[in-house]
């Protein structure tokens, strides 16, 4: 790593989604995400008795990088989820996740990106991810989650 010098970038976006938080709050769970991302599917390592603060569990991407998570804080009753993910050589991921009610049946979720680069090709990743393209996929969550709320079923891709 010999004069390597890390990156790091900073993303927040707001859903707005059509249900009380307290429904929403289990779609950002690993488990829970499943509902609504026909990509996603975690592999859990602990506990596999379900979901606590403390879990470990690991993704794969369609070209075989792994990424190991961990759920950093899980506080139900103030509905806020944060994690830590490792992509080995690329990058270090902090999510955090906070949801609260927008009026009667409607939620607001804060999603907050924090990637730092463990490469020069993590300094690539993390220059890749500017506002607009995480605006995007922030809406891209924010339609998917809502289509799942409305049909029961995740939204498939074309």
């Amino acid at each position: 790593m010999s004069g390597f010098v890390a990156r790091q970038v900073t993303r927040s976006y707001t859903l707005h989604l059509n249900s009380r938080p307290d429904v929403i709050f289990g779609l950002f769970d690993p488990i829970g995400e499943r509902k609504w991302s026909e990509d996603w599917n975690p592999i859990i390592v602990f506990p596999t008795s379900g979901i606590s603060q403390g879990a470990v569990f690991v993704t794969t991407e369609k070209d075989g990088t792994e990424t190991i998570w961990i759920i950093t804080r899980l506080d139900i009753k103030n509905r806020n989820i944060a994690y830590t993910s490792v992509t080995p050589r690329l990058k270090v991921t902090f999510i955090d996740i906070g949801c609260e009610p927008d009026g009667a049946n409607c939620t607001r979720a804060r999603v907050t990106y924090t990637i730092t680069a463990l490469s020069e090709k993590g300094n690539q990743h993390t220059d890749s991810f500017s506002k607009e393209h995480f605006h995007k996929w922030m809406t891209d969550w924010e339609s998917a989650i809502n289509h799942y709320l409305l049909y029961g079923r995740a939204l498939r891709h074309h």
